[in-house]
């Protein structure tokens, strides 16, 4: 895995999560940082994202291993996500609405999909 790749997942990851809190804090009020936290691996809002994280998590494993197979099957999952959201899924349909709310989101998208690029 190249380091664009790792690190454009990464700022995605960090902005998604950005963009849920602030749609949590609109209605629950301020997040410290330890609320988020425990939102991001706990609260059901906050579970779309992690049909991101999880692939990612498993990729940075697999480097770690120094596994190829599974690296490639997490940079095929992470593709299938985000190359051509699915509007019909839960992850895609979110990320799509995100998408069209968050500029900063398509930014990081489009170097994500760039990295991705054979």
């Amino acid at each position: 895995m190249n380091a664009d790749l790792r690190r454009s997942l990464l700022e995605l990851h960090r902005q998604l999560l950005e963009t849920q809190r602030r749609q949590v804090e609109r209605i629950n009020g301020r997040m410290s940082p330890g609320e988020l936290l425990q939102a991001a691996t706990q609260d059901l809002r906050f579970s779309w994202i992690n049909e991101l994280f999880e692939p990612i998590a498993a990729l940075d494993a697999a480097i770690s291993d120094d596994d190829e197979p599974a690296a490639e099957a997490a940079v095929e999952r992470i593709r299938a996500l985000l190359v051509e959201p699915d509007p019909e899924g839960s992850f895609g349909r979110r990320y799509l609405q995100v998408m069209q709310d968050e500029p900063g989101v398509v930014l990081v998208h489009r170097d994500v999909t760039a990295a991705l690029s054979p």
